[in-house]
Formats: structure tokens, sequence, C-alpha cells
């Protein structure tokens, strides 16, 4: 038999109800106990000719439990590809509420992977078209849709060179936008240049020429020259992590800025969880010059959104800031701490000594037994210095600040305000 064909078989028969059974008998997987799990599986009698199942469904039952804290709700069916590049929830519902909001009426979700994106276009009550070369992604996929009744068709092929509604000339609906989320990894590497994406960029600009309501994710570090003078960009993070890039033309592009950055809530690096409301950022009114000064009583670092958006000089005249370097993303002041919900806020406790010998000295002296190293534009990896400060105290961990500016090389000790 077709190997393929016998995966595919495989995993329909998880879709019956002993192979539903099966997969959430594996769920969560524990991988303390996963291999007697399988093995006692392997030895029911309605899965004894059938170890393909068996190994299926534990992929199902692994991929669902690294899927739970990121997808809440029912479970989804995934492959592995499909849930590393799944857009977060929180995302997935903005960019339906984009299309929504505009009057589309159907979106072509054109390189879908496993749908979370179509998942939320459809709960918002879009009809969508899923079209992915990768049928696997696309059974996960048409699974999901299936058990939670949502409209989403889905049709496998190449979306450079397949005939559809998003190809000719002028042959979408008005009410039919397009929403693409191009391959940027080959042989798991990145693929740096947006023309070596599939589809690469060249084509996505042409496709919004075609359908006006188009939006495409973007990688997050993409040149702000390759994003159309008629195109908006939004980069969004979670929590303070950066999660995404979006471009959006036409009837989905939202006010008259060209960059935005939105900062959406959720758990951060420092386990703190964020139930306040979305903040944004835009440059619908310019970017003003920054000014640049000296270290302040206060330092900020930006949210990640707002590095990528080009947008540091805007947060900084926004609260009064100025800037220790033009080329560094940290803001500095001299009054009390700003609320911003749009960078970490820091007091400036003490400049200390650059050098490594000189730093480890002060640092012990003043009692401290650890050390958290932050580092702009200059040529320090933190763990490693971390480990040549050797301080191995008792004492409360420093925070360092090591960044460079015009007068040269500095280095911090702050607090979290």
């Amino acid at each position: 038999m077709d190997p393929s064909a016998s995966a595919a078989q495989a995993v329909d028969a998880l879709l019956t109800p002993a192979g539903r059974a099966l997969v959430a008998a594996l769920t969560p997987y524990d991988p303390a106990r996963a291999l007697a799990l399988v093995e006692s599986a392997r030895r029911d009698p309605r899965w004894a000719d059938a170890p393909e199942v068996v190994s299926a469904a534990a992929t199902q039952a692994r991929l669902r439990t690294r899927a739970a804290d990121r997808f809440p709700g029912p479970p989804r069916w995934w492959t592995p590809e499909g849930l590393e590049q799944a857009t977060r929830p929180a995302v997935a519902a903005r960019h339906a509420e984009r299309f929504r909001a505009a009057g589309i009426l159907e979106v072509i979700d054109l390189g879908s992977g496993a749908g979370s994106d179509a998942v939320a276009m459809a709960q918002a009550g879009l009809r969508v078209l899923a079209v992915d070369r990768d049928p696997a992604a696309l059974w996960a996929l048409a699974a999901t849709a299936a058990d939670r009744g949502l409209p989403i068709e889905v049709l496998a092929g190449d979306v450079t060179t397949m005939p559809g509604a998003w190809q000719g000339p002028g042959t979408a609906a008005p009410a039919v936008g397009c929403f693409v989320d191009p391959a940027r990894r080959s042989g798991g590497a990145r693929r740096m240049s947006p023309e070596a994406w599939s589809p690469p960029w060249s084509w996505v600009r042409e496709l919004a020429g075609r359908v006006p309501a188009t939006g495409a994710k973007v990688a997050p570090g993409i040149d702000h020259a390759a994003i159309p003078g008629d195109a908006q960009a939004e980069w969004v993070s979670v929590g303070g992590d950066l999660v995404e890039a979006a471009v959006w033309w036409g009837p989905l592009r939202q006010g008259a800025a060209r960059r935005t950055a939105v900062l959406l809530p959720g758990r951060n690096d420092d386990g703190l969880d964020d139930t306040g409301a979305p903040v944004s950022l835009d440059d619908a009114d310019g970017v003003p010059q920054p000014e640049v000064g000296p270290v302040g009583r206060w330092l900020v670092e930006p949210d990640a959104a707002v590095i990528r958006s080009g947008l540091v000089s805007v947060l900084a005249a926004g609260i009064s800031g100025r800037l220790l370097d033009p080329r560094i993303a940290y803001i500095t002041g001299d009054t009390e701490p700003p609320r911003s919900d749009l960078g970490a806020t820091f007091e400036v406790l003490d400049e200390v000594p650059f050098a490594r010998r000189s730093m480890r000295a002060w640092l012990r002296g003043r009692g401290y037994g650890d050390v958290i190293v932050k580092k702009r534009g200059l040529e320090v990896v933190p763990e490693e210095l971390r480990a040549a400060l050797r301080l191995g105290g008792s004492g409360p961990t420093a925070t360092l600040v090591l960044t460079r500016t015009d007068a040269g090389p500095l280095a911090l000790l702050v607090r979290r305000a």
C-alpha cells in the first residue's frame, strides 16, 4: 500500500468514535506514562492490527497537550508544523474582525495551514475557503471545522498556479477578501528575503492589486521599504512577546496610519498576567525627530512591537522622554516614571563601572548575589557575562542595563518601577 494512503487511513480512523476515544485516553500526553499507554493500546483487539492508528493517536495527544495553554476550549486537530505556525487565538480574532468590519462576507485563506485564522474567521460569521498544498494540514482543519460546525471549505493545491477567484484581474467579488500566510521557512531554516517566501512577496503584492481586501502575515523583521505605500503594517505583541506582523490593503486598513504597534494582554516573560485592555501606538501624526540626551532618573525599554514598527521616537515624545542614542531603543527622562503599557519602566539607581573586573567588584561590594543582564547595541552575551561575574552569593539579584551611547558604552543598575 502507498505509505501516504496508509497514513491518511490512520488519521481518518481517529475521527471514528473508537479513534476519538483512543486520542482522549492518551491526552494529556505525559512522556513518563506514554510508552505504557501506547503499548496497552496496541494490545487492544481493536488496534492490534493497526499500530499506525495508535501512533497517529499518540501524535495527536502530544500536539493537543502542547496546544492546551495557547488554544483553550474544545480540542482541535493538529499537525506538528501547523501547531508551530498557528496564529494565537487573540490575534486571529483581530484578523477576523478586520474583514468583518470591512463588510467582507467570504475570506479565501491562502496558505491556511491547520487553520487557526480560518477557524477565527468562521467563528466571526465569515465563509472561508482554505487553500494549502499540505493535505495533512487541510485534514486537520477540515476535521476541526466539522467538529465545530464551521462554514470552512478546504482546497488542496499551490495558490500561485491553481485556478481560483484570487487569480485573474477583477475576478473576486467585492465582498470577498484574501488572507495570505507565506511560508517563511525551508528545511527548518528561515527564509530571510521576502522573495524567497512561498508565495513570494511580489506575488502577494500583485494579489492585493487584484483583490483590494487583502491581508498578509509577514516576518516581524521585514524591511519597512518592502511595505507598499498604499498599505498599512501592524506589529502585534502579546504580553510583551512580539508574535507577528501583518500588512493590510484597501478596506482592511484602519485609520490613516501606515505603521501601528499593538500590545495585547497576556502572560509575559516575567510570568505576570496582564489582564488590561489592548494598547496601541501609530504614526498617524507623523514620526518626530527624537531628542537625544544623557541618562535620567528612569529608563523605558519599549515593547518589541514598538521597536520593530519604528515607533520608538513616537513613544518617547508621548512620555516626554529622550533617547540615549538615536540608534538604540532605550528611552530615558528626569521626571517621575511614566505609566506606559508599551514598554517596561525602570528606575535608574546607579551607574556601574563598565569593565568586567570592576563591575564584579562593584556588585560584590554591594552584596548582590546574582545579576540579570539586559543589553542593546553591544557585543555582549548576557549569560556569558553573568557566568563571568561569578557572584554566586545569597544576596539580591541586580538588574544591569548595558547599552551604547554617543558618549560610549554605559552600564546601569536599575529596578523595575
